[in-house]
């Protein structure tokens, strides 16, 4: 591997308006918004596992929906704290960097 750490990238129209799109987003340029990019999908690509996000969402939002009707009822004293553990970790594991 060389030392070069410069690529040229050739887009068609909509990926890169994906890439303006999430440089604006971000407030950062476009090859930032590619690194972003790559950084966020390489390591699944690697590995040969395809992420259905709907799936995802709609998962976690389930989950969320029976933790939270069974924390409400049955432990709704502590239902503040859970919340703000949960946000301490979206800080800690998921604020953009």
């Amino acid at each position: 591997m060389s030392d070069n750490n410069f690529i040229n990238l050739r887009c068609n129209p909509q990926e890169l308006a994906l890439i303006d799109a999430l440089a604006k987003q971000r407030g950062c340029t476009r090859s930032e918004a590619v690194r972003i990019a790559i950084r966020a999908g390489a390591d699944p690509a690697m590995t040969g596992l395809a992420v259905d996000l709907r799936r995802l969402i709609l998962l976690v939002e389930y989950t969320q929906a029976a933790v939270d009707i069974i924390v409400h009822r049955e432990h709704a004293d502590v239902a503040p704290e859970i919340e703000a553990i949960a946000n301490e970790r979206m800080e800690e594991f998921h604020a953009t960097r």
